[in-house]
């Protein structure tokens, strides 16, 4: 993760050097965050893309904003998501467009409660962040701004390390002291994304 994060540094450098030369654009959109079509125990995010546009069809740059994901049996988790970003659109001078877009970033979960008792702590850690995605969007009548509907697959990685303190010596190869034990739990998410947006 750590190289990711220099990537990350790297592109928004080179994004505020180049921003001189470059046309700077916007897309902010609404998602809807499902297992699938149905939409059943959905979630939702909120994301804006800042950019340059380094070709007339591709535009580059990082997208952020506010995600929650429903989880079986853990409720709902809270993400703050950092990434960068591509789109491309087909033919932006038309009215009409077909565009596909590509994040890679990484999503901080210090939004997420810890819980600490006398016996147990939790915290949870971020992790991945991959998100393709497809769509339309439509110009408005004699003005570069317009409106997009996209659907995709988003996949969010995250942890949550456990610690447990108990008054035995009877603990697992994993203890990490006298009456302790610590545990990583991974969580993997495979979500299905509708998103509506606004941009120029």
């Amino acid at each position: 993760m750590k190289r990711l994060f220099i990537a990350l540094l790297a592109l928004s450098t080179a994004f505020y050097a180049s921003a001189q030369t470059k046309r700077y654009t916007n897309h902010n959109e609404i998602s809807v965050i499902t297992y699938g079509p149905a939409f059943l125990e959905s979630g939702f995010g909120l994301h804006t893309f800042h950019g340059l546009q380094i070709h007339e069809n591709i535009a580059l740059g990082l997208n952020t904003g506010l995600d929650r994901y429903p989880v079986n049996g853990e409720g709902s988790k809270w993400f703050l998501p950092l990434s960068a970003k591509v789109n491309y659109v087909e033919f932006p001078d038309r009215k009409r467009s077909f565009f596909v877009g590509l994040d890679l970033g990484y999503s901080f979960a210090f939004l997420n409660k810890n819980l600490v008792e006398s016996n147990l702590k939790y915290e949870y850690q971020g992790g991945l962040l991959v998100n393709p995605q497809l769509g339309w969007r439509f110009k408005f009548k004699n003005s570069a701004k317009y409106w997009s509907l996209a659907t995709g697959y988003r996949y969010q990685h995250y942890s949550r390390k456990d610690t447990y303190t108990r008054p035995s010596a009877n603990l697992p190869d994993t203890s990490i002291g006298y009456g302790t034990t610590q545990m990583d739990k991974k969580y993997d998410l495979h979500r299905f994304t509708l998103q509506v947006g606004f941009g120029f």
